[in-house]
């Protein structure tokens, strides 16, 4: 990809910072950290869409005529390079941009479907992946707080903790602290699915409507 990527333009974000509305005008690349893209429709809740993971471009939405209103918000620190593309260049950065988004939105399928300590697993190696690749070896993994796993999983808080506290008990995961977990990705991937804990938060809440 040979887009130029204006390296004095750096932007941080600190976990739970929002990409400010003005800077949506222009597209960056994540070059480390995850943010998590929400629907943010004018007098609605915001609504989990999709996770942006190092080498992704974000902005492309604006730069199309897209008017979906969108909310970005960092889960862990984040930085952000802007992208300058014409012509050629953008062409092949909206090509790579619709490769990578089909691969997000199958990931989010995984994320929120089957049964909880499964999602659990998948987002813990995903992190490893993505955002701390020396987990592999077990080290720190940094991963976003409860509330936003909740969001992102489709899950109530309470099972996820029980997912994570059985984990450790069972040596899985050796540390957890409020945005990171110390575990060996090599070793978790190995591991058998735990029993049980499967109930979304959507199905809990369609279970509380019809009950």
């Amino acid at each position: 990809m040979t887009a130029c990527l204006t390296d004095s333009l750096t932007r941080y974000l600190n976990a739970r910072e929002c990409l400010a509305a003005s800077d949506m005008a222009q597209m960056w690349r994540v070059q480390s950290g995850a943010l998590r893209i929400d629907s943010a429709p004018s007098g609605e809740a915001g609504r989990f869409m999709r996770l942006a993971l190092p080498g992704d471009v974000i902005g492309v939405e604006q730069w199309v005529g897209s008017d979906d209103a969108l909310n970005v918000r960092a889960l862990t620190e984040v930085r952000l390079t802007p992208v300058q593309a014409e012509g050629a260049e953008m062409m092949a950065l909206l090509m790579e941009t619709v490769v990578i988004a089909h691969q997000r939105c199958r990931e989010v399928v995984s994320l929120r479907t089957g049964p909880v300590s499964q999602r659990v697993k998948t987002l813990l190696l995903m992190f490893a992946e993505h955002v701390s690749p020396q987990a592999q070896t077990a080290t720190q993994c940094e991963l976003p707080n409860l509330a936003d796993m909740a969001d992102i999983l489709d899950a109530a808080l309470e099972t996820i903790s029980r997912v994570i506290s059985t984990m450790r008990r069972l040596d899985w995961l050796q540390e957890r602290k409020p945005q990171q977990a110390r575990f060996d990705a090599l070793a978790l991937r190995a591991q058998a699915l735990l029993p049980g804990m499967s109930a979304s938060a959507t199905a809990l809440r369609l279970s509380a409507l019809q009950g």
